[in-house]
């Protein structure tokens, strides 16, 4: 007999209890009902839960002071903790939905699949609940196949080559967005990608991203910049399922109150035919985090992939790694291996060796310890 499926819905809010109780039992789940911080924390605890449904505005204790969202944010740090990382996916209901928004790395850095407004929507004007939980149980699924064990916790994103194809965009090697969805967000990542005439990439408020986007002048200020909290949710969630690395908000497309544009830390790549087809191209540097290489190039460029990180740890092991290998640990075709192997190949960092056939990557006369 299959498991029940079993979710910890953590609320204090008694109004709604009726209608999350009622889309639990359309869906043939059980659950358990959480109040404040400590109720839910005794759960989780001692019993075992498919998905943890949560407030952030909750109290800390029943009958102890006011619901604040420092206790919900408090207890979504704790989860991974008491669980295992990655172990239970949450799904984080917020009726203050920008102040949601606002901790959206965060929150994904400590196991948040999916953010969902209250009042909840019905599928036609915005999300189901239904659809939202069975969506990240679908993909929590897919990441951890029964019997299987979390991976290694999240790194962060330390920058990286962001690549314009013809049907799709990929932030290293992973698909990041492709041409033909609904909504702006192809046409916001071509605007914020098109050099001006002095050459530098642009920086556009809202207003002026909305115009580039849409001449017409139909497309609100706010309606872009849904768009683009879209589009980095997209980013952050990809990512972090594809390639375990945590995306910031500002991270690919910046602003700081300085108009949207692409992060400095990034190194954009044409293979569409638009800029620099096939080359690389850099623009405005930022500041990365300190630490953020461990290896040293001919051309003084130390960005590197979280997979090219891990390819080089291999060969600095004295591991004789081959392609297959690479496709194996990161669930990638023989294609996106072979692009990362050649980016480290074409920079001396790994050597390739014919024999013994099939052949093996070694370190290369570039790669210096740091």
């Amino acid at each position: 007999m299959n498991e029940r499926i079993r979710i910890l819905v953590v609320e204090d809010d008694m109004e709604i209890q009726e209608e999350i109780e009622d889309v639990l039992a359309a869906l043939g789940y059980e659950h358990d009902w959480a109040q404040s911080q400590q109720e839910a924390r005794e759960l989780l605890e001692t019993r075992d839960y498919h998905c943890v449904l949560a407030d952030l505005e909750i109290p800390v204790r029943i009958g102890r002071g006011f619901a604040k969202i420092e206790f919900g944010r408090k207890l979504i740090e704790q989860i991974p903790k008491i669980k295992g990382r990655g172990a239970v996916p949450v799904i984080v209901m917020t009726g203050y939905h920008q102040e949601g928004l606002n901790l959206t790395t965060e929150l994904l850095g400590n196991g948040v699949m999916e953010f969902i407004s209250k009042p909840f929507g019905d599928g036609t004007s915005g999300k189901s609940l239904s659809d939202v939980i069975q969506s990240v149980l679908d993909r929590h699924r897919r990441m951890f196949p029964p019997g299987t064990l979390p991976g290694d916790p999240p790194e962060p994103f330390r920058g990286g080559v962001l690549a314009y194809y013809p049907d799709h965009v990929e932030l290293d090697g992973e698909i990041i967005l492709e041409c033909g969805g609904a909504g702006h967000a192809w046409d916001v990542m071509r605007v914020l990608r098109t050099p001006r005439r002095n050459g530098k990439l642009p920086r556009l408020s809202a207003p002026k991203l909305a115009k580039a986007v849409d001449p017409t002048g139909q497309l609100s200020e706010g309606a872009v910049a849904s768009c683009v909290h879209d589009i980095r949710v997209r980013i952050s969630n990809t990512m972090l399922e594809k390639a375990n690395v945590v995306v910031g908000r500002e991270d690919v497309i910046a602003n700081q109150g300085k108009g949207y544009h692409l992060a400095g830390w990034l190194r954009l790549e044409g293979h569409d035919g638009e800029s620099d087809e096939g080359t690389s191209r850099g623009h405005v540097s930022a500041e990365p985090p300190s630490g953020e290489s461990d290896v040293s190039s001919p051309d003084g460029d130390g960005s590197l992939t979280s997979r090219q990180r891990w390819i080089l740890a291999q060969v600095r092991k004295g591991i004789k790694l081959t392609r297959v290998m690479v496709e194996e640990r990161f669930e990638i075709g023989a294609k996106q291996a072979k692009r990362e192997l050649s980016r480290l190949s074409s920079r001396g960092l790994i050597e390739f060796e014919r024999r013994p056939r099939p052949g093996h990557y070694t370190r290369g006369q570039n790669l210096v310890r740091a």
